[in-house]
């Protein structure tokens, strides 16, 4: 059961094999029979390519399950259940990365001193088995419903400018006026309409400007720059608005909230990363709340 997970995690009997320095035709074989006794094709075989069948991700499901609970029951025989090991790889995008996971990292590596970290920051999704990563973190829309989830709180997002943008193009007094400003956007559609909201008040604006990245941290720059008017979470501009490079607009609007979820390949949320993912909730409600940025403008 564990080599048919791992063949399946690795989509290759090749590189299952060499993985776990095993010969491959010991690896087929194997399998071969795992199949003859379960009276079931598991995998569907081609000289390209190796994916699961039907009955195979069913059975790939369970076995995970199966594993894992047996990796439990060991531990906590071996009295190793509150003091966990080995490697969690986590995945989530740059911003999230550097302003929200990498800081809980090291009281979390404190409180679990034999796991060892292990962070990948893409701005692209990632592919949790391909990557062998433990748990992702996903803001926005999931789009891959074949993954499980646990949504871990919701980010409002605000209109932020530079003081410097607003001393050349004065700030929006009306939420009309928005699209007479330049905006910062990602580049992932040709057309972004902001859907911005005051109480029950809705304002659908179509904007646009001179700059465009697929990462939130370069919009964020650039945003801190003076290029234009930028849509983003308190998280992510916090820092920029704690030196004062960024400043509010327009602040009874607000745009769509971006929803965050852990997301993890199969099975029920379990051992170094159910411990990530409880360290790290209340730091996120912590970074996403609106009130607390709030409070700090009134402060000033």
């Amino acid at each position: 059961m564990q080599l048919f997970v791992r063949v399946a995690d690795a989509g290759s009997f090749s590189r299952a094999a060499a993985d776990l320095e095993l010969g491959q035709p010991t690896v087929s074989r194997r399998i071969q029979d795992l199949e003859a006794s379960l009276g079931t094709t598991l995998f569907q075989r081609t000289t390209r390519a190796l994916s699961l069948t039907e009955a195979g991700e069913r059975f790939y499901r369970r076995a995970v399950d199966i594993l894992t609970e047996y990796d439990e029951a060991e531990a906590e025989a071996r009295g190793l259940e509150h003091s966990p090991v080995g490697l969690l790889r986590v995945s989530c995008s740059h911003s999230f990365a550097r302003r929200v996971v990498a800081p809980a990292v090291p009281g979390f590596l404190a409180a679990f001193p034999s796991i060892r970290f292990d962070l990948v920051s893409d701005d692209a999704i990632t592919d949790l088995v391909a990557e062998g990563v433990d748990i992702a973190f996903r803001l926005g829309e999931l789009r891959d419903s074949r993954l499980m989830a646990k949504k871990l709180g919701e980010a409002p997002q605000v209109l932020w400018a530079s003081p410097e943008y607003v001393a050349r193009h004065g700030a929006p007094e009306r939420v009309e006026d928005i699209v007479n400003h330049n905006a910062v956007v990602f580049r992932h559609t040709r057309q972004t309409i902001w859907d911005l909201k005051r109480g029950n008040e809705h304002f659908e604006a179509r904007v646009d400007g001179p700059f465009r990245a697929s990462s939130g941290e370069t919009l964020l720059e650039a945003a801190a720059g003076g290029l234009g008017i930028m849509l983003a979470p308190a998280w992510l501009a916090s820092e920029c608005f704690g030196d004062q490079r960024l400043i509010r607009v327009l602040p009874d609007w607000q745009g769509p909230s971006l929803s965050i979820h852990a997301v993890w390949t199969s099975g029920k949320l379990r051992g170094k990363a159910r411990l990530f993912v409880e360290h790290i909730e209340p730091a996120i409600a912590h970074a996403c709340s609106l009130a607390r940025l709030e409070a700090a403008i009134a402060a000033r």
